[in-house]
């Protein structure tokens, strides 16, 4: 690219990174918000998750379109072509995190309507391991570490283990009682969308080793023991 040519694209894609961060701020800040709005019985908290989604998806919608500026205008290849459509797609992961935190606040305010019951405590596990999940795969995106990816990405299993944990034991709860089930069912719900957000995290993940490294490894057939020989490279 010729050199003012090169600088405008650079700008360009600077504003792309920079919107997406700006996403992964405010979708982290929602999920947060309808997990404490659970968490604390704070009702005004699970409307603001629900409210925000909107800024959320109107985000996504902005690196979208720049997104597809960049690659109609400035057709680029290699790295440069991997890093607008990797980060596009990192942008359509984040929209549906904060999907699924708007679907949290959801649930959360019907809990908070219900009688206080104390397996409620129990999903903060399962938050802590989700929000965790979530800050790895995005500082590995962050920081362009497809080596941190690979690793974040594992980390789902635990994940997935956790929410079915939970959710047998609160189905072992509901089989001892006979009344009052509701808050329960809500409940096995949110750890579900919690489990959901750790799929989107393992994307990002995904979406990482795809822009630095050029391996698309989502459909692959024996992804885990790809991703740690990759890793070790």
């Amino acid at each position: 690219m010729q050199e003012h040519i090169l600088s405008t694209f650079n700008h360009s894609l600077e504003k792309l990174r920079s919107d997406v961060l700006a996403m992964s701020s405010m979708a982290r800040k929602n999920l947060a918000c309808a997990m404490r709005g659970l968490l604390e019985r704070d009702t005004d908290l699970c409307n603001s998750a629900i409210a925000a989604d909107q800024d959320v998806n109107d985000l996504e919608k902005a690196v979208d379109k720049l997104g597809m500026h960049i690659l109609v205008k400035f057709q680029p290849t290699a790295h440069d072509l991997r890093q607008v459509m990797g980060t596009i797609r990192v942008a359509n992961n984040l929209e549906r995190i904060a999907d699924q935190a708007s679907s949290i606040a959801k649930r959360a305010r019907f809990i908070n309507n219900l009688p206080e019951f104390p397996e409620i405590k129990l999903i903060q596990p399962v938050y802590s391991l989700c929000d965790h999940n979530l800050d790895a795969s995005l500082q590995a995106f962050l920081n362009a570490d497809p080596a941190a990816a690979a690793a974040a990405r594992l980390l789902d299993k635990e994940l997935d283990a956790a929410e079915k944990a939970l959710d047998r034991e609160l189905i072992a709860v509901m089989e001892s009682h006979h009344s009052g089930l509701e808050g329960y069912i809500h409940l096995i719900f949110v750890a579900r969308f919690l489990e959901r957000v750790g799929d989107h995290a393992k994307n990002i993940c995904e979406d990482t080793i795809f822009i630095e490294r050029a391996e698309d490894i989502r459909f692959t057939k024996n992804k885990r023991e790809e991703v740690v020989v990759t890793a070790g490279l």
